[in-house]
């Protein structure tokens, strides 16, 4: 994490909201724990919280949205309000996964209290989720590829 010290406060609640332990067995339950603790890190400003679904390659990427929100200072409250998997396709050192997302979602003020500074919006994307199988045999978010369809906010 590289900037100046920001003070970043986030509700007790929103710190309780923990999502249920991840499930890195397949592919698919893969990236849903994905999307659950990407969610929870966003919400909370802290990306280490979801490390465990996802290579250091796209850890980066989640660190990366995290700060920016910070930096604009806001977090992001998203929901996920339908996901519809594709079939995975096995490739030769990894596995794509297809989706179909829809989301909900506001910004937040990272000041005491969290009030909405943005939103609610929604957001609908095609994606392709690249996982990879670890040297432990769990399955890993390694990339994404979101087109969104339509504006996002």
């Amino acid at each position: 994490m590289a900037g100046p010290a920001v003070d970043v406060h986030v509700t007790q609640a929103a710190v309780d909201a923990r999502p249920t332990p991840w499930v890195l067995s397949t592919p698919a339950s893969a990236v849903r724990s994905y999307l659950d603790w990407t969610t929870y890190a966003y919400r909370t400003g802290q990306s280490a919280v979801a490390q465990m679904t996802m290579t250091s390659y796209e850890e980066v990427r989640v660190d990366s949205y995290c700060q920016y929100n910070i930096q604009q200072k806001r977090l992001i409250d998203q929901k996920l309000e339908s996901l519809v998997l594709g079939t995975p396709v096995k490739e030769a050192t990894c596995t794509l996964v297809p989706a179909q997302e829809k989301w909900t979602y506001s910004y937040l003020s990272i000041d005491t209290g969290n009030k909405r500074v943005g939103g609610p919006y929604t957001a609908s994307y095609d994606s392709t989720y690249t996982v990879v199988k670890s040297a432990t045999g769990d399955w890993l978010v390694d990339s994404v590829q979101a087109t969104p369809k339509g504006t996002v906010k």
